[in-house]
């Protein structure tokens, strides 16, 4: 058979069993006919009849002389089609994500799904191999972080192939552009806004900003910040905006870039971190050259983790409900298996858990808040 009808048999059987897992053929349900499939895949009978014909060896599907092709309910009820589910995420250790894939387990191990989990580090490469295990294991269903979701995708192709499939797709924290179907996410913006807000409530009028440039995340947290400044008519200044992408992280606070961060700061007295992890960086850069927070420059960050609330740091931090975005992940996702028509998007409204590292300037300036 040639390449391009393997290709299309292997579409026509993986699409069969998505469609038995999320419930579109059930137990002694008949199949399209293959006239129908043919139609349907751009491709002849006898492709269809291959792809069938694979799964009814399998125990998959049975022919009935006559009356067509039906789904085997005796292997379906015996859990041969199984209920599996793909969670791709960037890394596993960050302090974000044991919470969401604690939310997601809760929920579907709770339905009887089990759940096949990859690690991108936020490579495209280690992305691509993700994918290509996802699309090998017959999954159900995928909850996704993109990897470098502010730049275009080397991987949609994969992810049109699930998607012809009729695999659905939940994406997490971000999404690409290109590429948006569903998914579950902090409302960056607002939070950026409202810790900019606090800022100015306390008298600071130059700022500076780290913001990771390769995540979509990075570019939502600026606009917010953005925002707030120009309603307040304050000027921004681009030479106090610093932007980091995933490689530079091992390299940018190695103390070899002191001089030039230091320089890029400038005078600011107030600083907009991406994540707790950039400002605990930035408070040990202040540390070696003798500054500190907040006496010589405020600083508020993102995900209110553990570094947050450290008596080290203390810092004002947006908070990132991780177990409440993966329980809603999976719930959006079993949606989807039910209706795979659906689109949907949910923002999570943030919280801000307010400490000691901003400096009131309208005050005396050992009132600290």
């Amino acid at each position: 058979m040639p390449i391009k009808n393997l290709l299309k048999h292997r579409r026509i059987s993986q699409w069969i069993i998505n469609s038995i897992n999320n419930g579109q053929f059930r137990p002694g349900d008949k199949l399209p006919s293959e006239h129908a499939l043919a139609e349907q895949f751009d491709t002849s009978r006898q492709t269809v009849r291959h792809a069938t014909e694979e799964l009814v060896q399998r125990g998959l599907l049975e022919r009935q002389r006559g009356s067509g092709t039906f789904v085997c309910g005796t292997a379906f009820q015996s859990g041969f089609a199984p209920k599996r589910v793909g969670v791709i995420i960037t890394y596993l250790d960050d302090y974000i994500f044991p919470g969401i894939i604690r939310g997601i387990e809760d929920v579907l191990t709770a339905q009887g799904y089990s759940i096949t989990l990859g690690i991108t580090h936020n490579r495209h490469t280690g992305e691509t191999a993700c994918l290509q295990r996802i699309l090998e294991d017959n999954v159900c269903g995928l909850i996704v972080e993109g990897t470098k979701s502010a730049l275009p995708s080397p991987n949609l192709q994969l992810y049109e192939e699930l998607r012809s499939h009729g695999t659905p797709i939940v994406f997490l924290n971000s999404y690409y552009r290109e590429f948006s179907q569903c998914g579950v996410f902090q409302d960056d913006v607002s939070a950026a806004r409202m810790l900019t807000e606090h800022l100015l409530l306390n008298g600071h009028q130059k700022f500076a900003a780290i913001f990771k440039a390769d995540d979509l995340q990075g570019l939502k947290r600026f606009e917010g910040m953005s925002l707030a400044l120009t309603f307040a008519n304050i000027p921004l200044d681009d030479q106090h905006i610093l932007w980091y992408t995933t490689e530079d992280i091992p390299d940018f606070f190695s103390g070899e870039m002191d001089d030039f961060i230091l320089k890029r700061l400038g005078d600011s007295t107030a600083l907009i971190c991406y994540n707790d992890q950039i400002a605990a960086s930035v408070c040990k850069l202040l540390k070696r050259h003798g500054k500190s927070v907040p006496t010589d420059v405020s600083i508020v960050s993102f995900d209110n983790s553990p570094l947050a609330t450290d008596n080290a740091y203390s810092f004002t931090s947006a908070v990132y409900p991780s177990a409440e975005i993966g329980t809603a992940a999976a719930n959006l996702l079993l949606r989807c298996i039910r209706d795979t028509s659906l689109r949907e998007h949910i923002r999570l409204e943030p919280n801000i858990c307010y400490r000691s590292s901003v400096r009131n300037l309208s005050e005396d300036d050992n009132n600290f808040i």
